[in-house]
């Protein structure tokens, strides 16, 4: 078992899996948010594929830790992927629907600044 700041990167996508089951906005989690009817079809996709690489990231991080062989471009597709389908809701701007920001979207922030400085300590020293 090998747990090194690669590893640890894939581990803190939970951080971003709590904070979709979290409130996001008008006390939905993220589940309830995208299959709301007065969300549109982009927002929708973008949280599912928010939630999808999240698990994906998790999943790949047990797989390090089981010394499995990963390449390291798969972690950077995954880190990319989630991070890009968290920032869409940003761009589309819930407020026009008349919802407001929750604590879930301050956890899944969370996680991703200490998903992207754990994979770029890695990268630095060369896990």
């Amino acid at each position: 078992m090998t747990l090194n700041f690669r590893t640890i990167s894939k581990l803190l996508f939970l951080l971003v899996i709590i904070g979709f089951f979290m409130p996001i906005a008008c006390d939905a989690n993220g589940f309830k948010l995208a299959s709301s009817n007065g969300v549109n079809s982009q927002l929708s996709l973008a949280l599912y594929g928010l939630f999808i690489s999240a698990v994906i990231g998790l999943l790949i991080g047990v797989a390090l830790l089981l010394n499995k062989g990963i390449p390291v471009i798969a972690d950077w597709i995954v880190i990319g992927v989630c991070v890009c389908c968290g920032m869409i809701p940003y761009f589309i701007n819930l407020e026009q629907y008349g919802r407001f920001y929750q604590s879930g979207v301050n956890v899944i922030l969370i996680g991703y600044v200490l998903i992207i400085a754990a994979q770029v300590i890695s990268f630095v020293k060369k896990e």
